[in-house]
């Protein structure tokens, strides 16, 4: 189990920032959203709890989506105006407001379901107009610049720490703080916050709206898992929600990078 959360992760922020440099970061941002963060970590708490504390902990993580997105709003508005550190901090004030505001919601699927399409529906008009490559960097702004070689070791190891650290305590707090957990923006803020410091507003803009676009089928995943868990085994029960992600995914591919 160890091993699966400390190489999944950091593998996925590998395979997007190579994928970034290659297709460009709205596609990366695509890609990224795939739940491999949140898929394992759900099937790690069905295999130690059992399916009925993972289908509680995937309707939570459905709820979940509506901070993420808050997150993603958040980082994408203060990217341009503040320094990579201080966007970040305040995107995850805004993420634990806001799973704080949905814990007090009823514990329903439907309402959780609703809760995520309005945000996923919402953010990217809430994110703002989009934001042009400038043709010289801006005085105030971090020079785009070539890859440093430890800027992908870097990025993988602070996903493995991130990761690491929201399972755990999603697992010890039981299957809500699990759920919310399991959609900590992980894969948003390393990737986009290396974007924001090394590469500017506009890439980690446009990485986080390539996100946006893919989380809708993270809704698929947990939706489906939430509903087969509580009839199927618990293989049979992710094996039709990975299948149903993957079609809802290649549904939502942008068509420009």
């Amino acid at each position: 189990m160890l091993a699966l959360k400390l190489l999944l992760v950091p593998t996925l922020l590998a395979a997007v920032t190579l994928a970034g440099r290659r297709w460009g970061q709205r596609t990366a941002g695509w890609l990224g959203s795939f739940p491999i963060v949140a898929g394992p970590i759900l099937l790690i708490l069905a295999i130690e709890h059992g399916a009925p504390f993972a289908a509680l902990a995937a309707e939570r993580a459905m709820a979940a989506i509506a901070a993420t997105m808050a997150f993603f709003v958040v980082l994408a508005r203060l990217a341009p105006r503040l320094r990579w550190a201080s966007a970040l901090g305040i995107a995850f004030i805004a993420w634990v407001a806001l799973v704080a505001a949905l814990s007090w919601l009823p514990a329903t699927l439907p309402i959780a379901t609703s809760a995520a399409v309005v945000a996923l529906a919402l953010a990217p008009l809430a994110m703002g107009a989009e934001l042009a490559t400038p043709a010289a960097p801006a005085a105030t702004g971090p020079t785009p610049s070539r890859p440093s070689r430890w800027e992908l070791p870097s990025r993988m190891l602070a996903g493995a720490a991130l990761a690491l650290i929201t399972s755990h305590l999603g697992a010890r707090f039981g299957p809500e703080t699990s759920g919310y957990a399991a959609l900590f923006p992980v894969v948003g803020a390393t990737a986009a916050g290396f974007n924001l410091a090394r590469q500017g507003a506009p890439s980690a803009v446009s990485f986080l709206r390539g996100m946006n676009r893919g989380m809708w089928s993270v809704a698929v995943f947990c939706g489906v898992l939430s509903l087969a868990l509580l009839h199927l085994t618990v293989p049979a029960a992710f094996g039709i929600a990975l299948l149903a992600t993957v079609v809802s995914h290649a549904i939502v591919q942008p068509r420009s990078p």
